[in-house]
């Protein structure tokens, strides 16, 4: 028996040389194996933060600054969605102006529709840990003009 014929013959359980070629399968290995590796360190943060159950708090609203709109509409419409960052509950307050804070809604994480933001006002989302004991987040709404 020939090298060649010997070669041809040997069990190939990955199917990686055929007739002197790559196969389908080795290249789809040797690719899946490539990305693996390149991937893995651009996910470490994110396998960090879900190992260690947290993540940034956020507190967003959309849209913001509110449209004009219509003059004669008084009042616009913004949403508001905020996560703690963990499995802590949060309670979010607004202050409008120069008041005091109102308290709107508690949870981890939540999203709330607010139909009441004015011209001419400044209102300040703020997401604390329960009872206040810490500010995780704060952001600022108004309405163009």
């Amino acid at each position: 028996m020939t090298w060649r014929r010997m070669h041809e013959n040997t069990a190939n359980p990955f199917g990686c040389v055929i007739n002197g070629g790559f196969s389908g399968i080795c290249m789809t290995m040797v690719f899946a194996f490539s990305s693996c590796l390149l991937l893995s360190s651009c996910d470490t943060a994110r396998r960090q933060s879900i190992h260690n159950g947290t993540t940034q708090p956020i507190l967003s609203a959309s849209p913001n600054p509110v449209p004009a709109g219509d003059l004669d509409q008084p009042l616009g419409t913004t949403q508001v969605s905020w996560n703690t960052g963990s499995q802590a509950i949060g309670d979010l307050y607004v202050k409008v102006n120069r008041s005091s804070e109102l308290f709107l809604a508690r949870g981890s994480v939540g999203t709330l529709n607010i139909k009441w933001i004015q011209f001419d006002s400044l209102y300040e989302f703020r997401l604390y840990a329960k009872k206040r004991s810490k500010l995780l987040a704060s952001l600022e709404v108004t309405r163009d003009n």
